[in-house]
């Protein structure tokens, strides 16, 4: 009676499976599709703090060589798709580049240590980016980026 019991367990146990697949396959395409939306989302990320890194950069190179804030009233923010001057337009060149970023989703602040700006005065220049992530992943739902890039001035204010 013993030997029986245990060849039926035996043969139960290497009998047909027939959804082990599908939950094997479940689990691995849950863990791959994390893994590539993950890798797509520090991708966009990265890109995205890239861009505006060197919008800022670019916007504070044009603020000092002029001198001045360049159109963008002092310490306000605008939406960099829509804001004046040749700062501005720096700056959106950089993003004109970029996929991983564009300016509709960033604003724009440049201000002067002196009021007007004056030769060897500091020029701040600030980009702020928040936009969606495109990839869903729970728990991540945008991108934020906020650089500032300070340049003296080289010459007086001449807006």
């Amino acid at each position: 009676m013993i030997k029986h019991t245990s060849t039926a367990a035996c043969q139960y146990m290497r009998g047909p499976r027939h959804g082990q697949a599908i939950i094997e396959m479940a689990i691995v395409l849950t863990v791959l599709l994390a893994i590539i939306f993950g890798g797509v989302a520090a991708i966009q990320a990265i890109g995205a703090h890239y861009t505006v890194t060197q919008a800022v950069r670019v916007a504070a190179h044009q603020a000092a060589l002029r001198g001045s804030t360049g159109g963008l009233v002092y310490d306000r923010d605008y939406p960099l798709a829509t804001a004046p001057g040749p700062v501005a337009d720096a700056a959106r060149m950089a993003f004109a580049g970029s996929v991983f970023a564009e300016p509709q989703y960033a604003t724009i602040r440049a201000r002067c240590t002196t009021n007007p700006c004056r030769r060897y005065s500091d020029i701040t220049v600030t980009i702020g980016y928040q936009a969606e992530v495109w990839t869903p992943i729970p728990g991540l739902a945008d991108i934020r980026v906020n650089r500032s890039a300070t340049r003296a001035a080289e010459q007086d204010a001449n807006n």
